[in-house]
């Protein structure tokens, strides 16, 4: 296989566009700037500098690390910053936005992103506020006005102290599966903790009850990235300012806006990159579905988590117009070195951003030069032509075009996936209680996206293999992924487990916050596993600590010689728990799922009936999900 080229502008000339005649913006006169000019820091006399003139420095309110206030000297930044000097090491027109951007593109020091994010909203959303009332954001000037406004929404919001602890995160549209991967792992790697996940939920909270905001999917991922440097009165203002004047500049915050986002995307791709459209409205990856990565999580299931917040530096001034700039160019970029696998592999959109995630993820990526293209211009005879992605006033009045059209269809296209059953592949032993579609119907409801168009094989049945848990055992070692359905003796019950890992022998426990239990029939119900101030503030100090030690463990699926279960309950019990020879089982309420009995209540010890095992298939070549990687060894 020929060797991959690392250089972006050799990956983007598949898309017919000339790069090697593409340049970086020619730099300005002045080398140095950032959101706040005057004099020159070296200039201040220390002893004369007003204390309410200082920046505020960054604080992690998420997952409370230490954040570097060390500022290089030669990052272009200053290493004593204060309203007078600005937060520049030089001079520059006070007045030239696009040299405030271009210095954000380089990337804002940590400790400088509360004051630099918050003013340069502030900003881009008050384009007639002068620039030192605009700064007064990002001082101790306005600390008071901004804590007294949190402190007086709080009160309004959780009057007692018990509303707080009834509060679930708001999603606003993003939908289950990826608040839970939000709240696990996505943000840091590891679940957010307990006071990180309350401040997430007041921030939420006063965005849709102080400020009516209702339908917005990326405001989960953004309030996540603003409280990682931020305070939450800090965090709460600058979305305050993001939807002051709902021209959805930063944020799509209804239906309608987010399916014009949805298509103004799809019109920029087939525009700049129009062999990149081809292949990605082949696969669905064009449509309000398969653009969530981007439109609804922020790039944060695609990228890493630095290269995420320098484009939030970014974001925080040019809104969505940076979205859709670096978003369709990592599209190009991805096709271009994926190549023809993407026809030959893809049949989802869900496989095609895994392999985005793949190559972003990979040596290949250098996300430095991958700006400068993105931002470049085309040269012509050595001349320097127009931008190479449409100017911001172009794509606002194609958002704007298209919220007419979204208007008139959007009941008609789909924002979230339309469910349809799971398929069955027929094997050597016939499938019973998995048979009729209702059934497949919820549970594909139930399933992650990239489970939801596959096909159901059995690969265990008691009645067929006979009842141990090493036979269990050596059926399910072909499945990472499977879903284990049981009927209870007596009654017309059928519960089951979805694991996410591959069942064996393994007491000290193991699998993620993707399994679940259920009840199939009757009233059939799905229990996930949940994070939240709800549930975290009803366990004493010494049940948190074990509680979080058990969310990084991942110890939702615990087994042995003796038994299998899910869910470890208050009292050592199990959410639902099978004995060695799979006749006997037990269900209790558990840490996490907060499920209810899923016989019936005060039922819980049961006889097994059937117990059947299923993997997943893939529709487009009958090949097992979980033995499928068309990405592997691609970016090694």
């Amino acid at each position: 296989m020929q060797a991959i080229l690392v250089d972006i502008a050799t990956a983007l000339s598949k898309e017919l566009i000339d790069l090697d005649q593409l340049q970086p913006d020619p730099e300005p006169e002045h080398q140095s700037s950032a959101i706040m000019y005057s004099t020159t820091q070296d200039d201040i006399d220390l002893l004369e500098i007003n204390p309410l003139d200082l920046f505020c420095s960054s604080i992690d309110t998420l997952h409370k690390t230490s954040i570097d206030h060390i500022i290089p000297p030669n990052s272009g930044w200053s290493t004593r910053p204060t309203r007078v000097g600005g937060v520049a090491g030089g001079s520059a027109d006070a007045n030239d936005r696009e040299e405030i951007r271009r210095m954000c593109r380089r990337g804002i020091p940590p400790s400088l992103k509360c004051a630099a994010w918050i003013i340069n909203v502030v900003a881009a959303a008050n384009p007639d506020m002068s620039k030192s009332d605009c700064d007064d954001f990002g001082t101790f000037r306005k600390v008071r006005v901004i804590d007294h406004g949190w402190d007086l929404t709080l009160k309004s919001l959780f009057p007692d102290e018990s509303d707080l602890e009834r509060a679930d995160v708001v999603d606003f549209g993003v939908g289950h599966d990826h608040l839970m991967n939000i709240l696990l792992h996505d943000h840091g790697g590891k679940p957010i903790p307990d006071k990180g996940i309350q401040a997430l939920t007041k921030v939420l909270h006063a965005a849709r009850d102080s400020l009516g905001l209702e339908f917005c999917p990326l405001l989960p991922d953004i309030a996540c990235l603003l409280l990682s440097y931020m305070p939450e009165s800090y965090a709460y203002a600058t979305i305050r300012q993001m939807v002051i004047d709902d021209s959805s500049y930063f944020l799509a915050i209804s239906r309608v806006q987010h399916l014009a986002w949805c298509k103004t995307f799809s019109d920029l791709m087939k525009r700049c990159f129009p062999q990149t459209a081809a292949v990605m409205e082949e696969i669905g990856a064009l449509k309000p579905i398969g653009l969530e990565p981007i439109l609804k999580r922020f790039f944060v299931p695609l990228l890493r988590r630095k290269h995420i917040l320098r484009i939030m530096d970014i974001f925080s001034g040019e809104g969505a117009h940076a979205i859709f700039r670096i978003g369709t160019t990592l599209c190009c970029l991805a096709h271009a070195h994926l190549g023809e696998t993407i026809r030959e592999n893809c049949d989802n959109a869900a496989v095609f951003w895994e392999g985005v995630r793949r190559f972003a993820h990979s040596k290949h990526f250098r996300f430095d030069i991958f700006l400068r293209q993105a931002y470049g211009v085309q040269k012509s005879y050595g001349i320097l032509t127009r931008p190479i992605f449409p100017r911001p006033d172009f794509v606002s009045r194609l958002i704007s075009n298209n919220e007419a059209w979204a208007e008139e269809n959007q009941s008609n296209i789909p924002i979230h996936q339309d469910k349809k059953p799971l398929g069955l592949l027929e094997g050597k032993f016939p499938i019973v209680l998995a048979k009729h579609s209702p059934e497949r119907l919820r549970l594909a409801q139930w399933l992650p996206p990239s489970l939801q168009s596959t096909r159901l094989e059995l690969i265990y049945s008691s009645s067929h293999h006979g009842r141990s848990l090493e036979t269990f055992y050596r059926c399910c070692s072909s499945a990472k992924h499977t879903i284990t359905i049981m009927e209870v003796l007596g009654t017309d019950t059928v519960i089951g487990m979805y694991a996410t890992q591959t069942w064996h022998n393994n007491p000290d426990g193991y699998g993620d916050g993707e399994c679940f239990l259920f009840r199939l029939k009757p009233n059939p119900e799905c229990f996930r596993y949940k994070i939240g101030a709800s549930h975290i503030s009803s366990f004493d100090e010494g049940e948190q600590e074990n509680i979080s030690r058990f969310d990084e463990a991942g110890q939702l699926m615990v087994s042995s010689g003796a038994f299998i279960s899910m869910g470890v309950g208050e009292d050592g019990a199990s959410g639902l728990r099978l004995n060695e020879d799979l006749t006997r089982g037990s269900t209790s309420k558990s840490i996490g799922f907060d499920n209810e009995e899923l016989i019936a209540e005060g039922e819980e010890v049961f006889e097994v009936g059937l117990v059947e095992v299923y993997r997943f298939i893939r529709e487009v070549d009958n090949k097992p999900v979980d033995k499928v990687d068309p990405w592997r060894g691609m970016f090694d």
